[in-house]
């Protein structure tokens, strides 16, 4: 699940990746967080960086992103799904 989150009025808008059984959400995402880097990276329609899903099968999903991001969690493993990562220059 591709979602944006906002902090506050401090911080801008981030994009994060979660996988969930249920699809809910109780936190923050436990795959992939990044912002803008201080609009370094283009805003999305949502107001975080320019994310990408693709599932290549069903145990690896590959994120692609904005290669000007700011990356705060990038884990390669979550749930036994194997997570690739591609940045992409915009």
């Amino acid at each position: 699940m591709l979602f944006q989150r906002d902090c506050g009025a401090t911080t801008g808008f981030s994009s994060q990746v979660s996988l969930t059984n249920d699809g809910a959400l109780s936190a923050g995402g436990n795959v992939f967080i990044a912002d803008t880097n201080h609009e370094a990276a283009s805003a999305a329609s949502w107001g975080g960086p320019w994310v990408e899903l693709r599932w290549l099968s069903p145990k690896h999903l590959l994120v692609r992103y904005d290669a000007d991001a700011r990356v705060f969690a990038q884990n390669q493993n979550v749930s036994g799904v194997d997570v690739s990562y591609e940045k992409v220059a915009r």
